[in-house]
């Protein structure tokens, strides 16, 4: 009898310490979780390298530091810094938008003003010579004889030519113009500032991510809508997503807003 008791004891014993262990492996990880920082996670890994969550924990910790390099490359906003960082993240989630930034950074090509018209190719126009002086300009002429005038008799002035002459008529008024519409203006001028936010290798996938944003940002986005640029990089075409507002202040202040919730927002340069 004592000896069944003994080894109760010690399956029993074994069980708790199992369960214990059990508990703490877990407490640990949500504590790393709660925490969600690289520093957490790795301490997590030292005391527990084994455990089930290990593989959560190496995966957590790669994307905090590729988040924490992107947005310090987006801080930096240089041709040096997103070249950096596609480098180390070649399949990062953010290599599309670095892909798109970098385009920013090309130098767009100037036009040549046309050439100006050949001047020695305009017929020149000599003036005409001066018309010979005539003989007959240089004869005496010699002075009629002067003729005897009768005497007019004087005439009446007419009334009509003492009237003052009628007033020439006064050109038609022009119309008042009307004051420009301001709301008319707001309008047309809404929607030439856009912010960007994001760039995807179809127009499939700009769309359904547009869905995802504005279901997620329904308070910053409100009624705005999605407009779709397209352009050629290297050998791929990008999707970028925008959104079009009145003036670049909004654009600002709406990327401020988005960034603060770890959402990626460009305002396009002109």
């Amino acid at each position: 009898m004592r000896i069944r008791h003994s080894l109760w004891t010690v399956v029993a014993g074994g069980v708790l310490l199992g369960l214990a262990g059990c508990n703490r492996v877990a407490s640990d990880w949500k504590t790393a979780q709660a925490a969600d920082t690289t520093e957490s996670y790795q301490q997590f890994l030292q005391q527990h390298q084994d455990s089930e969550f290990a593989a959560q924990a190496q995966t957590r910790m790669r994307q905090l530091t590729e988040d924490r390099e992107w947005q310090a490359a987006s801080g930096q906003d240089t041709k040096e810094a997103y070249e950096q960082f596609l480098a180390q993240h070649a399949d990062s989630k953010w290599a599309q938008e670095a892909n798109a930034r970098l385009e920013n950074f090309q130098p767009t090509g100037v036009t040549a003003p046309a050439p100006l018209a050949n001047a020695a190719s305009i017929p020149s126009v000599s003036p005409a010579p001066a018309a010979p002086a005539s003989a007959a300009a240089t004869e005496v002429v010699k002075p009629a004889p002067p003729v005897a005038s009768k005497p007019v008799a004087s005439q009446p002035e007419s009334k009509s030519a003492s009237k003052p002459a009628a007033a020439a008529a006064k050109p038609p008024a022009k119309p008042a113009s009307k004051p420009a519409d301001k709301s008319a203006h707001a309008a047309n001028n809404s929607g030439q500032h856009y912010a960007q936010l994001g760039a995807f290798s179809s127009r499939a996938r700009a769309e359904e991510k547009w869905k995802t944003i504005h279901a997620q940002f329904a308070a910053e986005l409100g009624s705005l809508k999605p407009h779709y640029s397209s352009s050629k990089s290297g050998s791929q075409v990008l999707y970028r997503l925008q959104v079009g507002l009145a003036s670049s202040q909004q654009v600002q202040d709406l990327c401020a807003k988005l960034k603060k919730r770890s959402q990626v927002c460009i305002p396009v340069r002109d």
